[in-house]
Protein backbone atom coordinates (compact mmCIF):
# COMPACT_ATOMS: atom_id res chain seq x y z
CA UNK A 1 0.00 0.00 0.00
CA UNK A 2 1.31 3.44 -0.95
CA UNK A 3 0.20 6.73 0.57
CA UNK A 4 -0.15 10.02 -1.28
CA UNK A 5 -1.41 13.54 -0.67
CA UNK A 6 -4.29 14.81 -2.79
CA UNK A 7 -4.33 18.58 -3.25
CA UNK A 8 -7.40 20.53 -4.33
CA UNK A 9 -5.74 23.79 -3.20
CA UNK A 10 -8.87 25.15 -1.52
CA UNK A 11 -9.02 28.59 0.02
CA UNK A 12 -11.18 30.21 2.66
CA UNK A 13 -11.11 34.02 2.99
CA UNK A 14 -11.53 33.69 6.74
CA UNK A 15 -8.40 31.53 7.05
CA UNK A 16 -5.97 32.34 4.26
CA UNK A 17 -5.65 33.73 0.74
CA UNK A 18 -4.95 32.39 -2.71
CA UNK A 19 -1.31 33.41 -2.25
CA UNK A 20 -1.16 31.40 0.96
CA UNK A 21 -2.53 28.19 -0.54
CA UNK A 22 0.21 27.94 -3.17
CA UNK A 23 2.98 28.35 -0.61
CA UNK A 24 1.20 26.19 1.99
CA UNK A 25 0.79 23.39 -0.57
CA UNK A 26 4.52 23.41 -1.31
CA UNK A 27 5.28 23.18 2.41
CA UNK A 28 2.87 20.25 2.76
CA UNK A 29 4.55 18.47 -0.17
CA UNK A 30 8.00 19.06 1.34
CA UNK A 31 6.86 17.63 4.68
CA UNK A 32 5.26 14.60 3.02
CA UNK A 33 8.47 13.92 1.09
CA UNK A 34 10.48 13.82 4.33
CA UNK A 35 7.86 11.74 6.18
CA UNK A 36 7.75 8.85 3.72
CA UNK A 37 4.67 9.65 1.64
CA UNK A 38 4.93 8.05 -1.78
CA UNK A 39 3.22 10.62 -4.01
CA UNK A 40 1.41 13.92 -4.23
CA UNK A 41 -1.56 14.24 -6.55
CA UNK A 42 -2.72 17.68 -7.71
CA UNK A 43 -5.98 18.48 -9.50
CA UNK A 44 -6.67 20.74 -12.45
CA UNK A 45 -9.78 22.87 -12.08
CA UNK A 46 -10.86 26.18 -13.57
CA UNK A 47 -13.41 28.82 -12.50
CA UNK A 48 -13.94 27.28 -9.04
CA UNK A 49 -13.10 30.08 -6.57
CA UNK A 50 -12.80 28.80 -3.01
CA UNK A 51 -12.98 25.16 -4.04
CA UNK A 52 -9.78 24.84 -6.10
CA UNK A 53 -7.14 27.33 -7.21
CA UNK A 54 -5.04 24.72 -9.00
CA UNK A 55 -5.17 25.56 -12.70
CA UNK A 56 -1.61 24.66 -13.77
CA UNK A 57 -0.15 21.57 -12.12
CA UNK A 58 3.11 21.64 -14.07
CA UNK A 59 4.01 25.04 -12.57
CA UNK A 60 3.51 23.78 -9.01
CA UNK A 61 5.43 20.60 -9.82
CA UNK A 62 8.30 22.58 -11.29
CA UNK A 63 8.74 24.20 -7.88
CA UNK A 64 8.06 21.00 -5.92
CA UNK A 65 10.58 19.03 -7.98
CA UNK A 66 13.37 21.25 -6.67
CA UNK A 67 12.26 21.04 -3.02
CA UNK A 68 11.82 17.26 -2.79
CA UNK A 69 13.90 14.15 -3.40
CA UNK A 70 11.71 11.07 -3.58
CA UNK A 71 7.98 11.82 -3.56
CA UNK A 72 6.30 11.20 -6.92
CA UNK A 73 4.38 14.00 -8.63
CA UNK A 74 0.99 13.03 -10.05
CA UNK A 75 -1.65 14.91 -12.01
CA UNK A 76 -5.12 13.95 -10.81
CA UNK A 77 -6.12 14.75 -13.34
CA UNK A 78 -4.87 16.66 -16.36
CA UNK A 79 -8.01 17.71 -18.28
CA UNK A 80 -6.69 16.24 -21.48
CA UNK A 81 -9.32 17.40 -24.05
CA UNK A 82 -8.79 21.05 -23.05
CA UNK A 83 -5.08 21.13 -23.92
CA UNK A 84 -3.10 20.72 -27.10
CA UNK A 85 -1.64 17.19 -26.74
CA UNK A 86 1.81 18.13 -28.03
CA UNK A 87 2.13 20.96 -25.51
CA UNK A 88 0.96 18.58 -22.78
CA UNK A 89 3.61 16.05 -23.79
CA UNK A 90 6.32 18.72 -23.74
CA UNK A 91 5.36 20.09 -20.32
CA UNK A 92 4.94 16.75 -18.58
CA UNK A 93 8.25 15.57 -20.03
CA UNK A 94 9.91 18.73 -18.69
CA UNK A 95 8.59 18.00 -15.18
CA UNK A 96 9.81 14.41 -15.48
CA UNK A 97 13.29 15.72 -16.28
CA UNK A 98 13.28 18.27 -13.44
CA UNK A 99 12.12 15.62 -10.96
CA UNK A 100 14.53 12.91 -12.16
CA UNK A 101 11.73 10.69 -13.41
CA UNK A 102 9.07 11.07 -10.71
CA UNK A 103 5.96 11.93 -12.75
CA UNK A 104 2.67 10.01 -12.58
CA UNK A 105 0.39 11.11 -15.44
CA UNK A 106 -3.28 11.06 -14.42
CA UNK A 107 -5.68 12.17 -17.16
CA UNK A 108 -9.41 12.75 -17.45
CA UNK A 109 -12.11 14.27 -19.62
CA UNK A 110 -13.49 16.77 -17.11
CA UNK A 111 -16.89 17.27 -15.52
CA UNK A 112 -17.62 21.02 -15.19
CA UNK A 113 -19.90 22.50 -17.86
CA UNK A 114 -18.28 25.94 -17.81
CA UNK A 115 -14.89 24.51 -18.78
CA UNK A 116 -16.35 22.80 -21.85
CA UNK A 117 -18.09 25.99 -22.94
CA UNK A 118 -15.05 28.24 -22.47
CA UNK A 119 -12.73 25.93 -24.42
CA UNK A 120 -15.36 24.70 -26.87
CA UNK A 121 -14.74 21.02 -26.17
CA UNK A 122 -17.33 18.22 -26.13
CA UNK A 123 -18.62 17.31 -22.70
CA UNK A 124 -18.32 13.68 -21.53
CA UNK A 125 -22.06 13.31 -21.05
CA UNK A 126 -25.22 13.54 -23.10
CA UNK A 127 -25.07 13.82 -26.89
CA UNK A 128 -21.36 14.76 -26.93
CA UNK A 129 -20.09 11.87 -24.81
CA UNK A 130 -18.78 9.78 -27.70
CA UNK A 131 -17.08 12.79 -29.32
CA UNK A 132 -15.38 13.50 -25.98
CA UNK A 133 -14.12 9.92 -25.69
CA UNK A 134 -12.74 9.96 -29.26
CA UNK A 135 -10.87 13.19 -28.61
CA UNK A 136 -9.49 11.79 -25.36
CA UNK A 137 -8.22 8.59 -27.00
CA UNK A 138 -6.65 10.42 -29.94
CA UNK A 139 -4.85 12.85 -27.65
CA UNK A 140 -3.44 9.95 -25.61
CA UNK A 141 -2.15 8.37 -28.81
CA UNK A 142 -0.44 11.59 -29.89
CA UNK A 143 1.17 12.12 -26.47
CA UNK A 144 2.60 8.60 -26.44
CA UNK A 145 4.11 9.16 -29.89
CA UNK A 146 5.64 12.45 -28.73
CA UNK A 147 7.31 10.61 -25.85
CA UNK A 148 8.40 7.40 -27.55
CA UNK A 149 9.08 8.10 -31.25
CA UNK A 150 12.06 9.97 -32.65
CA UNK A 151 9.81 11.60 -35.25
CA UNK A 152 6.31 10.89 -36.51
CA UNK A 153 3.45 11.97 -38.71
CA UNK A 154 -0.21 11.72 -37.69
CA UNK A 155 -3.50 11.51 -39.56
CA UNK A 156 -6.23 11.62 -36.97
CA UNK A 157 -9.72 13.06 -36.93
CA UNK A 158 -8.49 16.06 -34.93
CA UNK A 159 -4.69 16.10 -35.19
CA UNK A 160 -3.02 16.29 -38.60
CA UNK A 161 0.79 16.24 -38.88
CA UNK A 162 1.82 15.77 -42.52
CA UNK A 163 5.57 16.38 -42.22
CA UNK A 164 7.62 14.32 -39.72
CA UNK A 165 8.05 16.17 -36.43
CA UNK A 166 10.39 15.49 -33.51
CA UNK A 167 8.95 16.54 -30.16
CA UNK A 168 11.36 17.42 -27.37
CA UNK A 169 11.97 17.13 -24.49
CA UNK A 170 11.45 13.42 -23.92
CA UNK A 171 10.62 12.10 -20.43
CA UNK A 172 13.26 10.41 -18.29
CA UNK A 173 11.01 7.40 -17.63
CA UNK A 174 10.95 4.81 -20.41
CA UNK A 175 8.91 4.22 -22.37
CA UNK A 176 6.99 7.04 -20.63
CA UNK A 177 5.47 8.02 -17.25
CA UNK A 178 2.77 5.72 -15.92
CA UNK A 179 -0.70 6.79 -17.07
CA UNK A 180 -3.82 6.75 -14.86
CA UNK A 181 -7.48 7.66 -15.41
CA UNK A 182 -10.62 7.70 -13.24
CA UNK A 183 -13.08 4.82 -13.34
CA UNK A 184 -15.88 7.21 -14.28
CA UNK A 185 -18.07 4.81 -16.28
CA UNK A 186 -17.97 1.08 -17.11
CA UNK A 187 -17.41 1.70 -20.84
CA UNK A 188 -14.59 4.21 -20.36
CA UNK A 189 -12.96 2.17 -17.60
CA UNK A 190 -12.87 -0.95 -19.76
CA UNK A 191 -11.44 0.95 -22.74
CA UNK A 192 -8.70 2.60 -20.68
CA UNK A 193 -7.70 -0.57 -18.84
CA UNK A 194 -7.39 -2.45 -22.13
CA UNK A 195 -4.98 0.31 -23.25
CA UNK A 196 -2.80 -0.26 -20.19
CA UNK A 197 -3.98 2.81 -18.26
CA UNK A 198 -4.08 2.40 -14.48
CA UNK A 199 -7.24 3.11 -12.52
CA UNK A 200 -8.39 5.79 -10.10
CA UNK A 201 -11.47 5.49 -7.94
CA UNK A 202 -12.86 7.29 -4.87
CA UNK A 203 -14.84 6.77 -1.69
CA UNK A 204 -15.40 10.48 -1.16
CA UNK A 205 -19.03 10.17 -2.30
CA UNK A 206 -19.73 6.47 -2.65
CA UNK A 207 -18.58 4.99 0.62
CA UNK A 208 -16.51 1.89 1.30
CA UNK A 209 -15.76 -1.05 1.05
CA UNK A 210 -18.25 -3.05 -1.05
CA UNK A 211 -18.34 -0.74 -4.09
CA UNK A 212 -14.57 -0.25 -3.99
CA UNK A 213 -13.83 -3.97 -3.83
CA UNK A 214 -16.18 -4.65 -6.75
CA UNK A 215 -14.58 -1.91 -8.85
CA UNK A 216 -11.02 -3.09 -8.24
CA UNK A 217 -11.91 -6.73 -8.90
CA UNK A 218 -13.53 -5.78 -12.20
CA UNK A 219 -10.49 -3.70 -13.12
CA UNK A 220 -8.01 -6.49 -12.40
CA UNK A 221 -10.00 -8.97 -14.47
CA UNK A 222 -9.94 -6.65 -17.51
CA UNK A 223 -6.23 -5.87 -16.93
CA UNK A 224 -5.29 -9.54 -16.80
CA UNK A 225 -7.41 -10.49 -19.81
CA UNK A 226 -5.69 -7.74 -21.80
CA UNK A 227 -2.30 -9.26 -20.95
CA UNK A 228 -0.96 -6.27 -19.01
CA UNK A 229 -0.36 -8.23 -15.81
CA UNK A 230 2.63 -9.89 -17.47
CA UNK A 231 4.27 -6.44 -17.68
CA UNK A 232 3.17 -4.92 -14.36
CA UNK A 233 0.36 -5.23 -11.81
CA UNK A 234 -2.62 -2.92 -12.05
CA UNK A 235 -2.30 0.13 -9.82
CA UNK A 236 -5.49 1.46 -8.19
CA UNK A 237 -5.56 4.91 -6.63
CA UNK A 238 -8.40 5.90 -4.32
CA UNK A 239 -9.30 9.48 -3.45
CA UNK A 240 -10.43 9.74 0.17
CA UNK A 241 -10.39 12.55 2.77
CA UNK A 242 -7.90 11.80 5.55
CA UNK A 243 -7.43 13.34 8.97
CA UNK A 244 -5.30 11.97 11.78
CA UNK A 245 -5.23 13.36 15.34
CA UNK A 246 -4.16 12.12 18.77
CA UNK A 247 -7.67 10.89 19.58
CA UNK A 248 -10.62 9.79 17.49
CA UNK A 249 -12.91 12.41 18.99
CA UNK A 250 -10.42 15.22 18.33
CA UNK A 251 -10.01 14.08 14.71
CA UNK A 252 -13.78 14.14 14.21
CA UNK A 253 -14.15 17.52 15.91
CA UNK A 254 -11.41 19.06 13.77
CA UNK A 255 -12.57 17.54 10.49
CA UNK A 256 -16.32 18.15 10.80
CA UNK A 257 -16.70 21.75 9.52
CA UNK A 258 -14.18 21.38 6.71
CA UNK A 259 -15.53 18.11 5.35
CA UNK A 260 -19.05 19.56 5.28
CA UNK A 261 -17.86 22.72 3.49
CA UNK A 262 -16.03 20.55 0.98
CA UNK A 263 -19.19 18.60 0.18
CA UNK A 264 -21.15 21.82 -0.26
CA UNK A 265 -18.54 23.13 -2.71
CA UNK A 266 -18.67 19.89 -4.67
CA UNK A 267 -22.42 20.30 -5.05
CA UNK A 268 -22.03 23.96 -6.03
CA UNK A 269 -19.51 23.42 -8.83
CA UNK A 270 -20.10 19.88 -10.09
CA UNK A 271 -23.84 19.29 -10.05
CA UNK A 272 -25.18 17.88 -13.35
CA UNK A 273 -25.69 20.75 -15.84
CA UNK A 274 -29.15 19.63 -17.00
CA UNK A 275 -32.11 17.68 -15.56
CA UNK A 276 -31.50 15.04 -18.25
CA UNK A 277 -27.90 14.48 -17.17
CA UNK A 278 -29.00 14.46 -13.52
CA UNK A 279 -31.45 11.68 -14.34
CA UNK A 280 -28.72 9.64 -16.10
CA UNK A 281 -26.33 9.95 -13.15
CA UNK A 282 -29.04 9.19 -10.63
CA UNK A 283 -30.09 6.06 -12.54
CA UNK A 284 -26.54 4.70 -12.17
CA UNK A 285 -26.66 5.01 -8.37
CA UNK A 286 -27.94 2.33 -5.99
CA UNK A 287 -31.68 2.55 -5.44
CA UNK A 288 -32.60 4.98 -2.68
CA UNK A 289 -29.35 6.97 -2.92
CA UNK A 290 -29.77 10.73 -2.50
CA UNK A 291 -27.36 12.47 -4.95
CA UNK A 292 -24.75 14.70 -3.34
CA UNK A 293 -25.85 17.68 -5.45
CA UNK A 294 -29.38 17.46 -4.06
CA UNK A 295 -28.32 16.99 -0.44
CA UNK A 296 -24.60 17.04 0.38
CA UNK A 297 -23.93 14.45 3.10
CA UNK A 298 -23.35 15.74 6.60
CA UNK A 299 -20.16 14.84 8.41
CA UNK A 300 -21.99 12.21 10.46
CA UNK A 301 -23.44 10.63 7.30
CA UNK A 302 -20.01 10.61 5.63
CA UNK A 303 -18.40 9.12 8.73
CA UNK A 304 -21.06 6.41 9.01
CA UNK A 305 -20.63 5.64 5.30
CA UNK A 306 -16.84 5.29 5.70
CA UNK A 307 -16.24 7.99 3.09
CA UNK A 308 -13.17 9.11 5.06
CA UNK A 309 -10.10 7.75 6.79
CA UNK A 310 -10.26 9.56 10.11
CA UNK A 311 -9.28 9.02 13.72
CA UNK A 312 -6.22 8.36 15.84
CA UNK A 313 -3.19 6.57 14.32
CA UNK A 314 -4.54 3.12 15.16
CA UNK A 315 -7.87 3.96 13.49
CA UNK A 316 -6.06 5.16 10.37
CA UNK A 317 -3.83 2.06 10.23
CA UNK A 318 -6.87 -0.19 10.50
CA UNK A 319 -8.77 1.67 7.77
CA UNK A 320 -5.83 1.80 5.35
CA UNK A 321 -5.40 -1.96 5.69
CA UNK A 322 -9.09 -2.39 4.85
CA UNK A 323 -8.52 -0.39 1.64
CA UNK A 324 -5.63 -2.68 0.82
CA UNK A 325 -7.87 -5.73 1.26
CA UNK A 326 -10.36 -4.10 -1.12
CA UNK A 327 -7.70 -3.93 -3.85
CA UNK A 328 -6.50 -0.33 -3.53
CA UNK A 329 -2.74 0.15 -4.00
CA UNK A 330 -2.49 3.94 -3.48
CA UNK A 331 -4.40 6.10 -1.01
CA UNK A 332 -4.82 9.57 -2.53
CA UNK A 333 -5.44 11.33 0.75
CA UNK A 334 -7.13 14.74 0.78
CA UNK A 335 -5.52 16.05 3.98
CA UNK A 336 -6.31 19.68 3.14
CA UNK A 337 -9.94 20.25 2.22
CA UNK A 338 -12.72 22.69 2.87
CA UNK A 339 -10.28 25.45 3.82
CA UNK A 340 -8.75 23.51 6.72
CA UNK A 341 -6.03 25.71 8.31
CA UNK A 342 -2.47 24.99 7.26
CA UNK A 343 -1.22 24.24 10.79
CA UNK A 344 -3.94 21.64 11.31
CA UNK A 345 -3.11 20.01 7.96
CA UNK A 346 0.59 19.88 8.81
CA UNK A 347 -0.09 18.28 12.21
CA UNK A 348 -2.20 15.59 10.55
CA UNK A 349 0.42 14.91 7.86
CA UNK A 350 3.19 14.67 10.47
CA UNK A 351 1.25 12.32 12.76
CA UNK A 352 0.28 10.14 9.81
CA UNK A 353 3.88 10.03 8.61
CA UNK A 354 5.33 9.32 12.05
CA UNK A 355 2.84 6.77 13.36
CA UNK A 356 0.76 5.38 10.50
CA UNK A 357 3.05 4.89 7.49
CA UNK A 358 5.75 2.96 9.43
CA UNK A 359 3.10 0.48 10.57
CA UNK A 360 1.64 -0.32 7.14
CA UNK A 361 4.39 -2.61 5.87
Amino acid sequence: MQIGLFCEMETDPEVYTEYDIWHNTLKQIEAADKLGFDAVWVVEHHFTPGYSHSACQEVLFGAASQRTERIRLGTAVRLLPMHDPIRTAERIAAVDILSNGRVEFGIGRGVAEREFKIWNTPAPYGATNEASRKRFLEYIDVIKKCWTEESFTYDGDLIKIHEPVTVVPKPVQKPHPRIWSPASSPASTEAYLKMGIHMMTATILGGFPEATAATTAMGRKIWEEAGHAEREPLQVGCLVPVHCARTRELAKEEMRPYEERYMQLLAKFFAPPTPEEAAVRKAAMPEGTVPYWEKPPTFDEAYAGRMMIIGDPDDCIREVKEYEKAGVTMIQGAFQLGGMPHDMVMESIKLFGDEVIPNLA
